[in-house]
């Protein structure tokens, strides 16, 4: 037997040899592993999958998002140059009557001009895209410019109203709605006249085709162009020798008198309107904010004679109530 080494741990009297017990390897300790690192689990690689997934659908949301805003902001500076595209070209070229007095619609004579345009302010093309939006939704043609109302008729209204009634006028417009009480007792057949117009849907999308700032808003004229009517006319009533802010009244021709288009005097109009053959039918009570907001966006150019307003405006219906 080989002589043990003196020193060693087996080297004591008495005792038996013992085999050495190898050293375990503590986790965590620099130098305890060599080689590759340990394969992940199952359980692993699906969360870090999963994880992966999660993060690649993000950011192809993101993508989308960006694309959709990106679209809406091309297809609203679309919208926008359209609008003011539009305003410009209703300045052009157009058919303007020659009125001898304000607040008259057509004359004998008839002459083409070209009047000279000015730059579109953005919020004048922004409230054009507005009106034109509210138009369409309440379903008016996306242009102020198509005619919608082709109604002719040969001869007044028979009378169909009960004058001892009282009777009242929603009119819904692009821009509000405003209420008028007719006057039925002092201009009987001038209300009957505008009661069958509005129940027929006459003045549905007729634009405000004349405003002059601080003075009244015009209507009724399903041409767009100042020369249309119903084709009659009727006998003036009730023609004052003054007038008051948002007085209604008919407009007239001096050819044909009184027909369709009608005007409101908005705030400060009533003091500037004296006589004229105009017939008074009626007084707005409720809304005048609304007929003040189409006055702000009339056509302030002294030589325009209102034509054509810097937002144009429509009518959407007429409602009678009695």
């Amino acid at each position: 037997m080989a002589a043990r080494r003196p020193g060693s741990r087996s080297h004591r009297p008495g005792v038996a040899a013992q085999p050495r017990r190898p050293r375990r390897a503590i986790r965590g300790r620099p130098g305890d592993w060599v080689g590759s690192r340990a394969v992940p689990s199952d359980k692993r690689a699906r969360q870090r999958a999963a994880r992966e997934a999660r993060l690649a659908a993000e950011a192809k949301q993101q993508k989308r998002r960006k694309q959709i805003r990106n679209a809406i902001i091309v297809v609203v500076v679309a919208g926008v140059i359209v609008a003011i595209a539009f305003i410009v070209s209703r300045g052009n070229n157009k058919p303007v009557s020659s009125h001898s007095k304000v607040g008259t619609t057509t004359t004998t004579t008839t002459t083409t001009t070209t009047t000279t345009t000015t730059p579109v302010s953005p919020a004048d093309a922004l409230a054009q895209l507005a009106a034109n939006a509210a138009a369409v939704k309440a379903g008016c043609p996306a242009s102020p410019a198509t005619r919608v109302n082709t109604q002719h008729y040969s001869k007044a209204p028979a009378m169909t109203i009960n004058t001892s009634l009282p009777y009242t006028a929603t009119v819904n417009t692009t821009a509000g709605t405003f209420t008028i009480a007719l006057d039925a007792k002092a201009a009987p057949e001038v209300v009957n006249n505008f009661v069958f117009l509005a129940q027929k849907g006459f003045y549905n999308c007729n634009i405000f085709h004349r405003v002059i700032p601080g003075f009244m808003d015009q209507t009724g004229d399903p041409t767009g162009t100042g020369l249309g009517s119903a084709g009659y006319s009727i006998t003036s009533q009730n023609v004052p020798t003054s007038y008051a802010n948002y007085d209604v009244a008919m407009a007239t021709s001096e050819a044909k008198g009184a027909q369709s288009q009608w005007f409101v005097l908005a705030k400060g109009g009533g003091t500037q309107l004296g006589g004229g053959g105009y017939p008074l039918f009626g007084q707005v009570v409720s809304g005048q904010s609304v007929v003040d907001t189409i006055n702000s966006q009339g056509n302030s150019n002294p030589s325009s004679n209102g034509v054509p307003p810097d937002v144009t405006q429509r009518i959407i219906s007429v409602t009678i109530n009695s």
